[in-house]
């Protein structure tokens, strides 16, 4: 009668755990997203981008999960303090991104994404990369301005990639500003309410307007 009732009893804490961690896709998605954007730390950033993953591999067949995932590794590799493994991460990211991509290619954040990958590879070593990154990264910011203008995450990455720029070679805070700031004016517009669509960029948006305003820099 003890046994019946010890297997019960695990029995019925293993269903309760498995009914009551249950998400459906967005709660997911939401959960690994709220991770990442509050994520300070390489490890918080990779215990984010763990979640995302796993939305990923139980809904492989959808857009947004696969995009989100490639993001997450993307956003991985900046904060990776081993150069050796920047790009291993990256190539993970291109594996969702092939997915998302043959999902919708002809999407305005599918563009935007692409040139986030394309910029992560090039901070990796951006004295022999600039060249053949750095024109992937604007082609498909022109792409997906061609389709959408009114992404802000497309002058959000112009903004960051002109922020990290030698002011000698055009760059510098001060020409970065006007990219931000119109990144958050179009953020303002954005329905957010929902992480089926991409929605990320507004508070790193922030942070740099931030940067570009204070006096330490440049």
């Amino acid at each position: 009668m003890k046994t019946f009732s010890k297997v019960t009893t695990l029995f019925m804490f293993a269903t309760a755990g498995y009914t009551g961690g249950a998400q459906n896709m967005e709660e997911h998605l939401a959960k690994g997203c709220g991770q990442l954007d509050t994520a300070k730390t390489f490890e918080s950033v990779m215990k984010a981008s763990n979640t995302l993953e796993m939305g990923a591999m139980k809904w492989g067949k959808e857009y947004i999960t696969n995009y989100y995932a490639a993001y997450s590794k993307a956003v991985v590799s900046f904060y990776e303090p081993d150069l050796k493994k920047k790009d291993l991460t990256l190539d993970k990211a291109d594996q969702y991104f092939e997915k998302a991509k043959a999902i919708s290619p002809e999407s305005d954040e599918t563009y935007v994404l692409a040139a986030m990958l394309a910029q992560a590879r090039m901070s990796v070593d951006g004295a022999n990369r600039w060249q053949k990154y750095g024109k992937i990264f604007e082609e498909n910011l022109e792409k997906a301005k061609a389709i959408n203008p009114e992404n802000p995450r497309i002058y959000y990455l112009k903004g960051t990639s002109i922020f990290y720029t030698p002011k000698m070679f055009g760059g510098g805070k001060k020409n970065a500003k006007p990219y931000f700031e119109k990144a958050k004016e179009l953020f303002s517009k954005q329905d957010s309410t929902s992480v089926l669509k991409p929605i990320w960029g507004n508070n790193q948006t922030a942070y740099f307007i931030a940067e570009c305003e204070s006096d330490d820099k440049d």
